[in-house]
């Protein structure tokens, strides 16, 4: 059933709630705070929460998933507008504004398509029963005598009887629960979906028109700068507020137990008195020696350990192997690097926070400022601007947290941009991760046996946050949580074995605040695999993708190796090759179903390594993959393209 208490016209003066964080506006443009007095739906069974058509025949999408530059707002759009059969330029999109749109989880794990991206197509196949149901009564026929072109639905035998969906439903609300059995259109019918479509961010950001976080400007705003502790656990003895009572627009110098900040009139002001502060300090040496960073994290103690696959008897078959290898293989503590350091804006009114920021979990991060300052989630708006970079938690939820602990202080809206050396000395990292791998040959050279054991952080939750660094200094409340994301993640292996064994070794701290940092834990543990698996080919004389695709009931997986050789013209033959020269010329391959349960990736690197310096080259590239449906060609390649870059 249709219905109608609300008009689209009422709902926006109450709200403003399409604000589309896409606007083209000048870098400079003004970004105001609007408290939301009449409450949109944003419970994800309903078809309000995702989204509103209006009487101009245009559609609004809601998202919690944000674009982190995979072009996913272009996508979902596509998705959108092939269910609903409407042009996709009319198609917009409100994206982790935490007051009018659903929580489909943080933009994380390469879910958006799969999970946001299947709620919303429910959504769409939703409104779009219901619309037909509605046209059928209308026009006296009956729904499967209908078509629906361009937004307009017409019997299939005289397109002279029709009408809009802006005549069916244009302003007001739908009403409707998400309907699971909502017939979806199939790939066949598809002429939107499946095809390459430009995105719709790229102009802007071309011409240096779109508008980042660190463009936002709010009317009132201060300018502050924090100034950290020279080490990770030093306190602060003293401040002298003196050593910056020169400096022109310089309004507070702000102290909460170990947090110090400076604010201003000006950016410039604040990074100068940041500069100049003279601040006292505890010494603190709690980090473990680099050259003995893996005798560390070997020692640490062990929360629990974590067996991720466990078949036959990989320690028998071990001992009774014709060869036997071992290795370890050391994966270094990283930091996220965003080409530019973290920004938020914070404004404290009518006892409300809103926060702009780039963070890549707004739902998120609303739950945890509004622990952390003691207020209601539901008093808290967090709206999404893009950053300059987001490979998973890295600083926009501290500088955030930042804005907000300053804004409350000074009763204005406080703009915090954190410099260089915040963010790569007080983002939080991509913990150091250990594997030792032991493997077992037969005489035939076939894999008998398969041993490796993990070292990685705990996880207290995944559905925790990464405790603000606000917090901890300033003494505010907080959860003493671990969250280095899904670290375990392919550390089974992606081949068949008779014996394999693979355990994960939680541990029960790691040297610095962790987070999950792009493809957390993937990444590390299929080095450590692919690795070994080269290491057994050599071993066995057997040529690398003949090895892996002897130990794989895998047909996709197969079929996506074999792919990315025959593209790669690749020879077959063992490896390593010996070679003389000034150059040497290698070749590898790596294999990965990524979580071993979605994306098959195959790719093969042909590298050239000048013996005398040591420079390293390389000259190609290949990669196959199968990620199954893809929404649009061109984002994927793109996606592939600068992955390699």
């Amino acid at each position: 059933m249709l219905d109608a208490p609300t008009t689209r016209r009422d709902f926006l003066k109450g709200t403003g709630a399409l604000i589309v964080s896409f606007s083209l506006a000048g870098p400079l443009a003004e970004a105001s705070a609007q408290t939301v007095t009449a409450a949109k739906p944003v419970a994800l069974d309903e078809v309000d929460s995702f989204l509103t058509l209006a009487s101009t025949g245009r559609v609004t999408v809601y998202t919690g998933k944000v674009d982190l530059g995979t072009g996913t707002r272009t996508s979902l759009r596509q998705i959108v507008a092939e269910e609903l059969d409407v042009p996709l330029d009319w198609i917009a999109l409100v994206e982790g504004d935490t007051a009018t749109t659903p929580d489909q989880g943080p933009t994380w794990g390469s879910l958006t398509i799969q999970v946001g991206g299947v709620q919303i197509r429910q959504a769409s196949a939703t409104a779009r029963k219901a619309l037909l149901e509605q046209a059928a009564q209308r026009l006296g026929v009956a729904p499967d005598a209908l078509e629906i072109r361009y937004g307009v639905v017409r019997v299939k035998t005289d397109s002279t009887k029709s009408v809009a969906y802006s005549e069916l439903i244009g302003d007001r609300e739908f009403h409707l629960k998400v309907d699971k059995t909502a017939p979806l259109k199939s790939p066949g019918e598809y002429t939107i979906v499946g095809t390459s479509v430009p995105r719709v961010d790229i102009p802007a950001k071309v011409t240096g028109e779109w508008r980042y976080m660190q463009d936002v400007r709010v009317p009132g705003m201060l300018h502050a700068r924090v100034v950290r502790p020279p080490a990770v656990g030093a306190e602060l003895r003293s401040v002298d507020e003196s050593s910056v009572s020169g400096i022109k627009g310089l309004r507070k110098v702000v102290r909460q137990a170990n947090f110090l900040a400076v604010v201003a009139d000006s950016e410039w002001a604040a990074v100068k008195a940041a500069s100049q502060l003279t601040a006292t300090w505890s010494s603190w040496e709690g980090l473990p020696e680099m050259s003995k960073l893996y005798e560390h994290v070997r020692s640490t103690a062990i929360n629990k350990d974590e067996v991720t696959i466990d078949k036959g008897d990989p320690k028998a078959a071990l001992a009774g192997a014709a060869k036997r290898l071992e290795a370890t293989y050391e994966f270094a503590i990283h930091t996220h690097g965003s080409i530019g350091p973290s920004c938020a804006i914070a404004e404290w009114k009518n006892d409300q926070l809103t926060v702009w920021t780039a963070s890549q979990a707004t739902h998120l991060l609303r739950r945890d400022l509004a622990m952390t300052f003691g207020v209601p989630a539901d008093k808290v708006r967090c709206l999404y601007f893009d950053g300059a970079g987001c490979y998973g938690r890295n600083g926009h939820e501290d500088a955030a947290a930042d804005a907000a602990l300053l804004a409350r202080e000074m009763g204005r809206p406080v703009r915090v941009q954190w410099m260089r050396h915040d963010e790569h000395g007080w983002d939080p990292k991509g913990p150091p991760t250990l594997v030792d791998v032991a493997g077992g040959l037969d005489a035939a050279g076939n894999v008998v046996a398969w041993q490796s054991q993990f070292w990685i952080p705990k996880v207290t939750l995944i559905t925790e946050g990464v405790p603000f660094v606000a917090a901890t200094l300033a003494d505010l409340p907080r959860k003493p949580t671990l969250n280095p994301g899904n670290v375990f993640q392919n550390s089974a292996p992606s081949y068949t074995f008779a014996n394999v064994h693979a355990v994960c070794h939680r541990l029960e701290t790691t040297p610095f605040r962790p987070s999950w940092i792009r493809t957390p834990g993937r990444m590390q543990n299929t080095y450590a695999n692919e690795a070994f698996m080269d290491e057994l080919a050599a071993a066995a004389g057997v040529d690398p993708i003949e090895f892996r695709l002897r130990h794989m009931n895998d047909a996709r997986g197969a079929t996506v190796l074999k792919a990315a050789a025959r593209k790669a013209k690749w020879e077959t033959r063992p490896s390593p090759r010996k070679a003389g020269g000034g150059v040497a010329r290698g070749r590898g391959v790596s294999y990965v179903k990524y979580e071993n349960v979605r994306t098959y990736v195959a790719a093969v690197a042909e590298v050239e390594v000048e013996r005398s310096s040591g420079a390293i080259r390389v000259t190609r590239v290949t990669v196959a993959q199968d990620c199954g449906q893809i929404i649009n060609p061109d984002g994927v390649r793109a996606q592939l393209e600068g992955n390699v870059i």
